[in-house]
């Protein structure tokens, strides 16, 4: 009861109502933001292992791999020759920024300068540092009021190179990270399937059944 009256008689000012519900809205856009980049993950997981059931089901139904260390053999060199074909586009794409970025300095002879930095011209940026800010309620540190913006997003015309540079290496990381997720996806896969499908279990079986037909193996695809 204590602790409702006194946020009762906490006064905000308009601006402190417009900055609050502000950050509800950027709390509440985080949250989504977070659950649509896991629910990607997952979904591109469940893909990338069907892919790599994909990758061994030939030489497994015609049993050209017999045993589990085969199977794993041959799906560690499928997989890692999959992760070099999927990455040269993203390291094409940061080695085209890079290349950028060495002509750029070549031509201006501006080797000292934080293309980083250079790309934060995009951005806004708010004052979090300032104490005022801040206030302290039951030990906790809380936000007070929205900082104030000390930087607006604007284009400056000799940093055009740079923002091309980092956004080149930005979409090439992103995109190589997604490859080595799918990488990791159909190994985790190839290592689960390596014991399934050799597994052997006397789980319902009879001793008194006693089955003598053959099955020939079924002949490679095309």
């Amino acid at each position: 009861m204590d602790t409702f009256l006194l946020f009762a008689s906490i006064e905000m000012s308009e601006n402190d109502k417009r900055a609050l519900i502000a950050l509800i809205i950027i709390l509440v856009i985080l949250f989504v933001l977070i659950g649509l980049l896991g629910m990607a993950v997952r979904k591109t997981m469940q893909y990338q292992a069907r892919y790599a059931d994909t990758m061994m089901h030939d030489v497994t139904v015609t049993h050209v791999v017999t045993t589990p260390s085969q199977f794993r053999i041959l799906g560690r060199k499928k997989n890692h020759r999959r992760l070099y074909r999927q990455s040269l586009i993203p390291f094409a794409i940061m080695a085209t920024g890079v290349l950028v970025w060495v002509i750029y300095c070549l031509a201006t002879s501006t080797w000292t300068n934080n293309i980083f930095a250079e790309f934060g011209d995009l951005f806004f940026v708010w004052d979090w540092a300032d104490s005022k800010n801040w206030v302290a309620v039951f030990n906790l540190t809380l936000l007070g009021r929205w900082p104030d913006l000390i930087h607006a997003p604007f284009i400056e015309v000799t940093h055009i190179a740079s923002y091309f540079e980092v956004l080149f290496i930005l979409v090439g990381g992103v995109w190589y990270l997604v490859v080595v997720q799918a990488f990791i996806s159909r190994a985790l896969q190839l290592q689960k399937r390596s014991r399934d499908v050799f597994s052997k279990s006397l789980e319902g079986y009879k001793a008194n059944d006693i089955d003598t037909s053959k099955v020939p193996p079924l002949p490679p695809s095309d």
